[in-house]
């Protein structure tokens, strides 16, 4: 998850210009870039992303792609992996760590809850290792500078993205519910109403009384934070 930047130094060191448009071709594919290629299928959309649509996209042949990855888990794995990478880092104005980790979390949120297909690639562990080593170093300088052991912000770095990926998860689901037309009052108060009040007198008494309002699930981000400061004494 490093900063476009850097994702652009990376993935583009053999540009050549944008993917050609042309009707797809036989034998030497064209000059595409990896950057090319996972924006491509994050354009598509990770769930419906194929070898073949990819390529279609971008105008080349499907043996053509094939030149750049082998498999489809390999293409989502690349977009997933540029997606993240695109992503700045807070800039360090000397804030408390608390601040910048916050920060850095809210990042992380706003683009998994933007783009929903990357939580499962993430769940799947397909990632770039060279870009995560490269995303850990930027947060250790930050953290070691604050105080922090190479461990210790490697500990408190792995806390804070498990809770911001369950809190997208959270944040991804719950507008899925409420686009699908059931959202989770709703369908306790069906609840209730199917297996009779008498059996469910306290979820009768959440969803009868008021219409309680959901959490923020930042919060649990928020939560982890102050976690790791009363940690730290």
């Amino acid at each position: 998850m490093g900063s476009s930047r850097e994702a652009v130094a990376n993935d583009d060191l053999d540009a050549s210009g944008p993917p050609t448009r042309d009707a797809p071709r036989l034998g030497r594919p064209p000059r595409v870039t990896r950057a090319q290629i996972a924006e491509a299928a994050l354009a598509i959309g990770l769930e419906q992303a194929t070898i073949r649509s990819v390529a279609d996209r971008l105008g080349m042949s499907v043996p053509g792609l094939y030149h750049h990855v082998r498999t489809r888990e390999d293409l989502l794995a690349m977009a997933a992996a540029h997606s993240m990478g695109q992503l700045p880092l807070p800039e360090d104005r000397g804030q408390p760590w608390t601040e910048w980790l916050l920060e850095y979390g809210r990042f992380v949120y706003d683009a998994l809850v933007e783009h929903p297909e990357i939580v499962g690639q993430i769940m799947a562990g397909t990632y770039s290792t060279i870009r995560q080593a490269q995303h850990l170093e930027r947060i250790f300088a930050v953290l070691t500078s604050r105080g922090f052991t190479v461990d210790e912000a490697y500990v408190a770095q792995r806390r804070l993205t498990d809770a911001v990926t369950g809190a997208a998860a959270a944040e991804i689901g719950r507008r899925a519910t409420v686009a699908a037309g059931h959202p989770r009052h709703d369908d306790l108060t069906r609840a209730v109403h199917t297996l009779g009040a008498a059996n469910l007198p306290l979820v009768n008494e959440l969803v009868t009384m008021r219409r309680p309002a959901e959490p923020d699930p930042f919060d649990t981000v928020r939560l982890v934070v102050e976690a790791v400061a009363m940690a730290r004494g």
